[in-house]
């Protein structure tokens, strides 16, 4: 899945962006609405509140809203958590109603994580949900609907090469 880059003007980095951050890893969350990827970064990026994510997926695209190289306020653990200061996040998209759509943005969303974690050379343990960070229930239709390790098989699928031989 392509990454579109609508990177957040660097007038709004103090609000929703202040630090410098190497990432640690991936922070999946889901929207706990039915809007589009590009209705989610425009809402991020041009509301008051801090609220931040990296990145939005649907069932058509993914658009990155913050640098990849910046924290974003999604974690839910405070101003030097772990969450906020050192994942990527990541929003999967029309959570509220689920069904195929939803079904389609968790595919492509762990398909973007795959592409991620090799990026960076990491391995699937660097994939967290947010409830990891502060216990809110989030992913919530992912793990209400299919469960955690649905999603990180998925995500391991995408991560093994096409022609491979399982032993």
């Amino acid at each position: 899945m392509a990454l579109i880059q609508r990177l957040i003007s660097s007038d709004k980095h103090s609000l929703k962006c202040p630090y410098s951050m190497t990432p640690k890893g991936i922070c999946i969350h889901n929207t706990a609405n039915d809007a589009t990827a590009s209705n989610e970064i425009s809402y991020m990026q041009t509301n008051t509140s801090s609220t931040s994510f990296h990145i939005a997926v649907d069932d058509k695209e993914a658009i990155q809203g913050l640098p990849l190289n910046r924290n974003g306020w999604h974690a839910g653990d405070g101003g030097s958590g772990e969450g906020n200061r050192y994942y990527i996040g990541l929003e999967i998209c029309y959570s509220k109603s689920g069904g195929t759509r939803f079904e389609t943005a968790q595919r492509n969303a762990a398909e973007l994580t795959a592409k991620l974690l090799k990026d960076n050379g990491w391995g699937i343990d660097r994939v967290k949900k947010h409830q990891d960070f502060n216990g809110k229930y989030c992913p919530h239709r992912t793990l209400k609907d299919y469960g955690w390790n649905y999603f990180l098989n998925l995500v391991k699928a995408y991560m093994t090469p096409k022609n491979a031989i399982e032993a």
